[in-house]
């Protein structure tokens, strides 16, 4: 799924369906996307967020990600045990809404806080 995806360079989300061969960039439109039958978790982290949107506080710093999960807490508890399952958690970032993502590569979690009320928190970093 990695094989044309290079660190350092940008994707639209189009480009990135088109590339992992989805009939549209629907199928990869979430935060979070866990494509089937595969081991990788891939985030897709915009810090400023269109106004309607959650307001999630995202924020990429020195290769660390500080993360928000979504409210529907989906994929938590597989990232927090990718460690040891062999799930690879993958970074698309990108500083504004309806800019390119820039592919990150690996994350490693090192702290998170689960919450059920609000969004968990996450702590990643880039390796």
């Amino acid at each position: 799924m990695f094989n044309k995806i290079y660190k350092g360079s940008s994707y639209s989300r189009p480009q990135l369906a088109e590339l992992w061969g989805y009939a549209s960039f629907h199928a990869i439109a979430r935060g979070v996307i866990t494509p089937k039958n595969m081991n990788e978790i891939i985030l897709f982290v915009t810090e400023e967020k269109q106004s309607f949107q959650a307001q999630y506080q995202d924020r990429l710093c020195e290769g660390v990600l500080f993360w928000e999960g979504p409210t529907d807490h989906f994929a938590e508890q597989r990232m927090i045990d990718a460690a040891t399952s062999g799930d690879e958690i993958h970074l698309f970032h990108r500083e504004r809404h309806h800019s390119d993502f820039t592919y990150f590569g690996l994350l490693a979690l090192t702290s998170y806080q689960l919450h059920t009320v609000k969004p968990s928190s996450f702590v990643f970093q880039i390796i």
